[in-house]
């Protein structure tokens, strides 16, 4: 039995050209027998750099909070050891990105359809484990009548499946919890926003990607680009799994495609990240690009 943890994240201004605003959802699998290992191990984190009793692990810590006040080093060292317990615990991560500046759908529309991805992936690793699972998200944003159309529209999932697989291996609703005392729900949200910082060219995100790669899913090819890490629209963004994840070929339906500059030294038509990652300089790069 797996026990897997979504929540989701963005980034309205990416630092790479050519990308417009990114919504991502994500996924943290456990293996049950590691559930309660991971909360040690994470009580005994907290221990060490102080952290108060009802504070949690955000990414963005809201303002005034104790996590807002401490050094960026904490932050950063405890980012790193959170994924570190991760990898230990044998965690798989799964991250579906939409680029809203290539397909400017509606932001509710388009987070209902990333989560079908993201359902996609789940039951896709659960058959390649042969495993049940249970998934726990956390409390969506808005109010209750938001909240009680999430859960409708992901009960179809676990009761109709989508297009390409069938609900075989979620064995009950996707259900709702809140994040401050779930830990678990706090690491999907730092693999969430690290992976999408990452691919909009944060520089807290990319410092990250050396521990989020080892515990990403990956393909039977043994890629984690279309996998672990999803980025839709695919094709124009194909090339960010060079970038980003260092891959240099993204197979799909049982064909290879060379990406990144290994491929050419034109760009093709369509893919603007094919010859240069978008970046610009880091010194042109200003303080809330940190």
């Amino acid at each position: 039995m797996k026990l897997i943890f979504i929540d989701d994240s963005g980034q309205q201004k990416p630092l790479r050209k050519h990308l417009g605003e990114l919504i991502s959802v994500g996924a943290v699998m456990f293996p049950e027998d590691q559930v309660a290992e991971y909360s040690r191990a994470i009580n005994q984190l907290r221990t060490e750099i102080g952290m108060p009793d009802g504070e949690e692990f955000k990414w963005k810590p809201s303002k005034g909070s104790w996590l807002a006040g401490v050094g960026g080093d904490v932050m950063k060292g405890a980012r790193r050891r959170m994924l570190e317990i991760a990898a230990q615990c044998g965690v798989r991560t799964a991250v579906v990105i939409w680029d809203r500046g290539r397909a400017g759908w509606d932001k509710k529309d388009v987070a209902a359809e990333i989560l079908i991805y993201l359902y996609e992936r789940i039951e896709r690793q659960l058959f390649a484990t042969d495993e049940r699972g249970v998934v726990i998200a956390d409390v969506p944003g808005g109010g209750s009548k938001d909240h009680a159309k999430w859960l409708a529209e992901a009960l179809d999932l676990t009761t109709v499946g989508t297009t390409y697989v069938k609900p075989d291996r979620v064995v009950m609703p996707i259900v709702t919890a809140p994040s401050d005392h779930i830990p678990h729900l706090q690491l999907a949200d730092l693999v969430t926003a690290a992976t999408t910082a990452a691919v909009a060219g944060l520089p807290k995100g990319l410092e990250l990607v050396d521990l989020l790669k080892p515990i990403a899913r990956r393909n039977g090819y043994g890629s984690i680009g279309g996998s672990g890490l999803a980025l839709v629209p695919r094709d124009p963004l194909v090339d960010l799994y060079y970038w980003v994840l260092g891959e240099t070929v993204y197979y799909k339906q049982g064909s290879s495609c060379p990406i990144g500059p290994n491929d050419s030294p034109f760009s093709q038509p369509g893919r603007p990240f094919q010859a240069h990652d978008g970046l610009a300089a880091p010194e042109a790069h200003g303080p809330a690009d940190v």
